[in-house]
């Protein structure tokens, strides 16, 4: 099963504050959107930050946001995307081992470095690539 935000919050009770909140639960939504968790994965496999994969997304979303309450201006929020993207990351058993630069063509305003993960373990999920007929 894939992680959810609530075990986002049990693995991290240091961002207990972010419980109920609404931007936070829609940063972690996105991050765990499939196209996303498949593009953090090649990332990772190609030994880049995992964040390098979504981080416009992560970015577009806070700069379009009127009154956010998740704040990537802030050092710890911005930690906090990091351990989002370590639990969603778990239950395909990749772990952290390194924090990289993110590479100077993704014109980033907020992330400057973000963890590298590689695969570690048996996995309780697994992506599955197809082709098919169009």
């Amino acid at each position: 099963m894939k992680a959810t935000f609530n075990d986002f919050l049990v693995e991290n009770p240091n961002c207990s504050k972010y419980d109920g909140n609404t931007d936070a639960i829609a940063i972690f939504d996105l991050l765990s959107k499939d196209e996303n968790i498949i593009g953090m994965i090649d990332a990772s496999e190609a030994g880049k930050p995992a964040l390098s994969a979504c981080v416009d997304e992560i970015e577009a979303f806070f700069n379009n946001q009127q009154n956010p309450t998740f704040y990537l201006t802030d050092d710890f929020t911005r930690q906090a995307v990091g351990r989002m993207i370590k639990t969603i990351l778990a239950p395909f058993r990749y772990k952290v081992t390194v924090q990289k630069d993110l590479p100077k063509a993704l014109k980033c305003k907020y992330f400057t470095s973000a963890s590298c993960y590689t695969k570690s373990g048996t996995p309780t999920m697994k992506v599955i690539r197809t082709i098919a007929e169009v």
